[in-house]
């Protein structure tokens, strides 16, 4: 029989490690949020832990949490690089486009 952590055992903490990390790698962000959301409802509904046990199953869940919101913070940094590289794309490219017209009519 498992160690309950209140209402809550220490394989149940070890499947949210799982189950953040599994998403993470995918970068499946939408199921990192759902997975999150029941973290947070389960960490309430559980309260604090009461053994050792149960504290270091806690901080181990911690750790990977913040490890999972570093990992998203790069990828938001990174897709918001991309997104300026593409906007920068689309000037130079409106530019040949507009130079290249005008290049078009100044040949007639």
């Amino acid at each position: 029989m498992s160690e309950q952590a209140g209402p809550i055992s220490i394989e149940r903490w070890q499947q949210f490690e799982v189950a953040l990390n599994k998403y993470a790698q995918q970068k499946d962000w939408d199921r990192v949020i759902l997975v999150n959301d029941r973290m947070i409802q389960t960490l309430k509904q559980a309260g604090k832990p009461t053994t050792r046990s149960q504290l270091i199953a806690r901080q181990a869940l911690a750790k990977t949490h913040a490890n999972i919101l570093q990992q998203l913070q790069q990828a938001k940094a990174q897709l918001a690089h991309e997104i300026e590289q593409f906007k920068q794309q689309q000037e130079g490219l409106a530019a040949y486009q507009l130079t290249s017209l005008s290049g078009d009519n100044n040949d007639d």
